[in-house]
């Protein structure tokens, strides 16, 4: 009789746990695309790190994240124990036994102490969520986090009162095992409607998460692709990471838009997301969901998605539902002044071509013909009296270190602010110019300055004849941003240098499609050329993988900011509160935010903020 209570127990488990389990998976079924498993090897690799050793989650809040691990941990290690108490219900054999000394009892025992560390974390996490309630928990109480914590700490205790409180097989022994076992049966049903479903789902969110953070795939116009409205249209492994979210609110503490007053909120939109999918899934998610106005603060940074522990993708939705509001032509007004001068000039500015024809000329920089490296110089290279001495620089460093280059006269805007900014056939139409020019010439090394060039190119080798480009860029092309090339010349020895530094110390702002986007973060090279050219590097509070955005990305800097206050601001306060040393950095549009933000605090100096290149040219013989 009692294995078969036990039995009608489980099968009335799943079959709380089952239907809405069943329904969230055809949601992601029904979504467009497919779960991607290659490269298997760093998809294992991530799941190890980022789940079985819980990486992120301590990194980035140790105490919480530890206590988090020590839950996580403990739950592997029940794994057998659970295993063997329903053994025993249902057949009545356990396979560890309950012979005092055996190997089996010290198999208990070694449960019964991770049993404690469990309790210690659940009571701690508990204590914070409950009484000391940090802003990313969110306003609310949640009732299943409650009863989580509730059922964790109950499971625990009725473990080590079976184990250490009666003896075995005494009718307090045996009310104890059925308490238990409520308990474990109790918690598929809960944790299935609640967040905790990340315990099922989130080693595959992390598993089949792109690599590639914020990772566009090309829309297909001859099957008149338009971008995303439903949730539905978003991809298979966004949708996975919606069911995912944990609600931890990592994302929410590092978007650059929310700490700077603005109504967008990572962790609300995957949350506005997921009830979409529930209630709507074929209908318009902006509107009734989620306010067309939060998708247009987002620069794009990758914070949210870089801190997530797992593998939601926060920043993709919001760039995709980006291009189904461009394609109704519903978009911010200044972006449209964006999208004319593209159109017009190849360039956010519209100047004349021969604004970027006389700075070749003036600088002496030999056009491309087959040399080591094909300098891709960008709009700002191009066009910016602000960078020019950045420009130099380089240009100085390359000849220096007998490094081989010219430059394309005819290259235009890559178009990143065009598809950040949600309008897919500019940036389409401005890759067709410059795929047909570079694989023309033949290159088979691409250095940029702009590490927003260095995105952009390398989606370019996503492209093909269903987006108007008549063959996809070269995949064979290699292509990298300034700092790690240069990183790599004087790794190699190539690039001698002497004299006095152009500074003693700098303060670093490591740019966010430096530190988050390009082949997961460059911030070391960035530090070996600030090394070399004997500044000495001082660090902020938010740097690295957690460095605060510049507000230029996401086409932000030719759209109109608001919110209380503005980012470039937020980030110039935190280098002034840390004196007045110089800021070095390795994008231009950083330095250009950056130059506004002191300006905008009155500080006047020109020099306060300078381009790493500028500070290793310094160094260069004459």
């Amino acid at each position: 009789m009692q294995a078969l209570i036990l039995l009608l127990l489980i099968l009335g488990s799943l079959a709380g746990f089952l239907p809405p389990f069943l329904a969230r998976i055809d949601r992601i079924r029904r979504s467009k695309g497919r779960l991607e498993a290659r490269p298997l090897g760093e998809r294992f690799r991530r799941v190890v790190t980022q789940v079985l050793f819980q990486s992120k989650v301590i990194r980035e809040r140790p105490v919480a994240g530890m206590a988090h691990a020590l839950v996580f941990w403990g739950f592997l290690v029940f794994l057998a124990a659970t295993t063997d108490h329903f053994l025993e219900g249902l057949a009545g054999w356990s396979f560890l036994g309950w012979t005092p000394g055996s190997a089996g009892m010290a198999v208990r025992h070694f449960v019964g102490a991770w049993a404690v560390l469990v309790l210690a974390g659940i009571l701690y996490l508990a204590f914070r969520r409950f009484v000391l309630r940090p802003p990313a928990l969110g306003e609310h109480l949640s009732w299943s986090s409650g009863a989580v914590a509730f059922f964790i700490a109950a499971l625990m205790v009725t473990y080590l009162y079976g184990l250490y409180g009666t003896p075995h097989g005494s009718s307090a022994w045996e009310t104890n095992w059925w308490v238990h076992s409520l308990f474990v049966l109790g918690f598929p049903p809960l944790i299935v409607r609640s967040k905790h479903l990340h315990l099922v789902l989130g080693p595959f969110a992390v598993f089949f998460k792109d690599p590639v953070m914020g990772h566009l795939l090309p829309l297909d116009f001859e099957a008149e692709e338009t971008g995303v409205e439903k949730p539905v249209e978003l991809s298979k492994p966004v949708a996975l990471g919606v069911f995912s979210c944990v609600e931890c609110g990592r994302c929410q503490d590092q978007c650059p838009a929310h700490n700077t007053g603005k109504e967008l909120n990572p962790k609300q939109v995957i949350l506005d997301l997921r009830k979409a999918f529930m209630e709507d899934p074929e209908e318009p998610v902006l509107g009734k969901h989620l306010d067309p106005k939060v998708i247009w603060q987002c620069t794009s940074c990758g914070a949210c998605s870089w801190q997530c522990p797992v593998g939601v993708e926060q920043l993709n939705p919001i760039l995709e539902l980006r291009r189904g509001r461009v394609s109704d032509g519903e978009f911010p007004g200044p972006l449209e002044t964006l999208f004319r001068n593209l159109e017009r000039s190849g360039n956010p500015w519209s100047y004349p071509r021969k604004k970027a024809e006389d700075r070749i000329e003036s600088l002496g920089l030999p056009r491309y013909e087959g040399q080591e490296v094909l300098w891709w110089m960008g709009c700002m290279g191009r066009y910016d009296d602000g960078y020019e001495a950045a420009v130099r620089g380089f240009a100085r460093i390359l000849k220096a270190a007998g490094v081989s280059f010219g430059v394309l006269p005819g290259e235009k805007c890559t178009g990143d602010a065009a598809r950040r900014a949600g309008n897919e056939f500019l940036f389409a139409e401005l890759a067709s110019h410059n795929v047909g020019i570079l694989n023309g010439s033949g290159a088979k090394r691409i250095v940029a300055t702009c590490p927003h060039c260095v995105r952009a190119l390398e989606e370019y080798k996503d492209l093909g004849e269903n987006q108007g480009v008549e063959e996809p860029l070269n995949s064979g092309i290699r292509i990298e941003h300034a700092v790690r090339f240069l990183a790599g010349l004087l790794g190699e020895g190539r690039l001698k240098l002497q004299g006095a530094p152009a500074l003693e110390k700098a303060l670093l702002h490591d740019p966010c499609y430096l530190s988050r986007h390009e082949n997961g973060g460059t911030w070391e090279e960035f530090r070996e050329c600030v090394g070399a050219s004997g500044v000495k590097a001082l660090e902020p509070r938010r740097t690295r993988g957690r460095s605060f955005c510049c507000g230029a990305g996401g086409a932000q800097v030719f759209n109109e900011e608001e919110g209380e206050k503005r980012i470039n601001h937020d980030r110039v306060e935190e280098f002034l509160s840390m004196g007045s040393e110089p800021v070095a950095t390795a994008c231009p549009f950083c330095a250009m935010m950056l130059k506004d933000g002191f300006k905008d605090k009155g500080v006047e100096d020109k020099d306060r903020v300078r381009d790493v290149l500028e500070l290793l040219a310094a160094r260069v013989p004459e």
